[in-house]
C-alpha cells in the first residue's frame, strides 16, 4: 500500500539520523518525511530527497551539499567533472585529494574543486593505494545528477 509522502515517527527519524551519522553526515532528526514506491523509499528534508533506501542506502547530492560529510571526501580535477556528472566511474588520474582513511568498500563523496558535491560512490581500493599508484578505475558511482534516484523521487 502506498501512502504518499508523510512525516516519519520520532523513532524512525532517530534511526535515519543514526544511519547518516555512520556515514559521516549530521542531519538533525527534525521534520523528516518519507515516500515509498515499489520496495524503495526516500527520506526527505526541507522538501528535498535526502536519503534513498533500496538495493543500497545512498545519501543524495541534496543532502551532502546541505550537510557536508565529515569523512570520505574525494576532490576531482575540472577535467573529470563532466564525465562524473554524466555517470562515469572515477579514475585515479582525476583525483587531486582524498580522505586518507578511505578503505575499499567505503562510501565516498565526490566533489569538484569548488567543494560542490557532484556524486556518491564506493571506493574500489584503499586511499593509500589510489594515491600511490594513480591508475585505473577507483570509485564506482552509486548516485550522480539526473540518475534514477532523482528521476524517481524528485521530478
Amino acid at each position: 500500500m502506498q501512502l504518499g509522502r508523510h512525516f516519519v515517527s520520532r523513532k524512525e527519524a532517530r534511526d535515519v539520523h543514526d544511519t547518516l551519522m555512520g556515514m559521516g553526515i549530521d542531519l538533525p532528526p527534525d521534520g523528516i518525511e518519507i515516500d515509498q514506491r515499489k520496495g524503495e523509499k526516500c527520506y526527505f528534508g526541507s522538501g528535498k530527497p535526502y536519503l534513498y533506501v533500496g538495493e543500497s542506502t545512498v545519501p543524495t547530492l541534496f543532502l551532502i551539499n546541505d550537510f557536508h560529510p565529515s569523512r570520505g571526501n574525494v576532490t576531482v580535477d575540472d577535467g573529470a567533472v563532466p564525465h562524473i556528472i554524466n555517470g562515469s566511474n572515477v579514475f585515479a588520474q582525476g583525483i587531486t585529494e582524498m580522505d586518507p582513511a578511505i578503505k575499499k568498500g567505503d562510501m565516498v563523496y565526490i566533489r569538484n574543486r569548488n567543494n560542490q558535491y557532484i556524486a556518491v560512490g564506493v571506493a574500489d581500493r584503499d586511499a593509500s593505494d589510489i594515491m600511490e599508484n594513480k591508475k585505473g578505475q577507483v570509485i564506482t558511482l552509486m548516485h550522480f545528477p539526473g540518475d534514477k534516484i532523482l528521476k524517481k523521487f524528485y521530478s
